[in-house]
Parts: C-alpha cells; sequence; structure tokens
C-alpha cells in the first residue's frame, strides 16, 4: 500500500494509475472508508491511499467527483481510470472483482439478509452522529435499540461472527461505528459497562473484532477517537462526508 497526502487545495492531481493498481481517496478517521480499508485488507487487494484534507479539497478531486463523495475508489479501465463512490457499493464491487477471500455468503438469502441488516445499521449511524454532536450524550434510543436487533441476530445465528467462523463483510460494514462508539467508556466507564453487559453476544463479538488481524491492523485507540472528535466538532469539520 501506498500513501500520499494532500492538504492544499492548490495540490497537484495525483498520476494515472498503473495496470491492476486501485487507489483510495478518503479523510482521516472516515468511518465510511475505514470500511473500504477493510475490506481491502481483507481481500488483500494492492492499493494506493491519498489522504485528503476534507475543509481544502483539491480542485481535481472536485472534478474526478462532482458529488465530493467520500471516499472514493479509482480504478483503472481499458477506457480511463474510473471512480466508484458510496462505501456499500465499493466494497460489493471488491468482493466480486476480487473472489479471494470472499466475504458475502454464497447463500442469495443470507446475503439479501445482510444487506437488509446494513440498512438496519444505518439507525445507529443516525443515533451515534447526534451522540458525537450533543457532547456526547450515552444511551440514546437509537443506538440501544439497534444493537439490541444485532444482539438478537447474533444470537440466532449462533456463531462468533455475523459472516460464521470468521469476519464477513456484514461485520466488516457495522464495526467502523462500534469502535467508535467504545469512546464513550473515557467519559462515562460505568454507564458504558453496563449498557455493554445488557448485550452479551454482541460484546463478545466486539472482543473478536478487536482480536481479527485486519480489525487490529487499522485500529485507532478510544482516546484517539475522543480528541478527534472533539477537535472536529470545535474546527466545524464534521462527522463525514
Amino acid at each position: 500500500m501506498s500513501y500520499y497526502q494532500h492538504k492544499s487545495s492548490e495540490a497537484p492531481p495525483p498520476p494515472p494509475l498503473p495496470p491492476g493498481q486501485l487507489r483510495l481517496y478518503h479523510v482521516h478517521m472516515n468511518p465510511y472508508a475505514h470500511r473500504v480499508r477493510l475490506v481491502l485488507e481483507a481481500k488483500r487487494v494492492p492499493y494506493e491511499l491519498h489522504a485528503l484534507d476534507p475543509l481544502r479539497l483539491p480542485d481535481w478531486f472536485r472534478e474526478k467527483n462532482p458529488r465530493l463523495k467520500i471516499p472514493v475508489l479509482e480504478v483503472p479501465t481499458p477506457q480511463g481510470d474510473r471512480c466508484l463512490f458510496e462505501s456499500i457499493v465499493i466494497c460489493d464491487y471488491l468482493d466480486e472483482r476480487y473472489p479471494q477471500n470472499p466475504l458475502h455468503s454464497s447463500d442469495p438469502l443470507v446475503k439479501a439478509q445482510d444487506r437488509l441488516l446494513i440498512e438496519r445499521f444505518n439507525e445507529l449511524i443516525k443515533g451515534s452522529l447526534e451522540c458525537f454532536d450533543t457532547n456526547f450524550t450515552f444511551g440514546g434510543d437509537q443506538i440501544l435499540q439497534t444493537v439490541d436487533v444485532f444482539e438478537k441476530e447474533l444470537a440466532a445465528r449462533g456463531t462468533a461472527y455475523f459472516g460464521g467462523s470468521s469476519a464477513g463483510m456484514l461485520d466488516y460494514m457495522v464495526w467502523p461505528w462500534l469502535e467508535r462508539l467504545c469512546l464513550l467508556r473515557c467519559l462515562r466507564p460505568r454507564a458504558f459497562d453496563a449498557k455493554r453487559d445488557a448485550f452479551p453476544h454482541m460484546s463478545q463479538w466486539g472482543h473478536a473484532m478487536q482480536c481479527e488481524a485486519v480489525v487490529k491492523q487499522l485500529a485507532s485507540s478510544p482516546e484517539r477517537y475522543l480528541q478527534y472528535y472533539r477537535s472536529a466538532r470545535a474546527h466545524a469539520m464534521g462527522y463525514c462526508l
């Protein structure tokens, strides 16, 4: 993996992609980019990583992606480099394009059920956004109701991961937000531990995910997330793009 940073709106564009190389444009600490990086690493796909400043996006990036969606995966094709956005679309593309280490279930029904759960998870994302925007108040109903849905689903599956005996697409799609919610333990450890004890299957899943090699490789500490989100709020950076 190569790594580049662009901290100026006048930064020059990167060179064309070499054959077989992908390029991921992301913003530091962005959970949607975190999703894509988990899948890229799990699939062992070579890629370049370009970090962007969300407050000073280069003009050439705006030309590549007028909607300014982040992350963006740039893919070489015979017709020239093409850009994909929306993290779920990117991750589905990667799983189909690179068949090694498949992350989606081969059962169409299970795959469809997993996609429905990813959509359901949007409610936790909304709850976490409100949490981070309201002085990190913990215990929002949307968060707890969504975690309860996943708690029951994991209990019904009877597996360590939603993907079975190892992490799959659903696991990687929801993990970035669960990792970030752990920052709440820095603020209210007793309240956090009490909520965690109410969801034993999700708690065990979280421990298993933290020990998973790809997750460990890309992990940040709760303290680091707390510092980042406090800084982001102070500078009106917003939670994500």
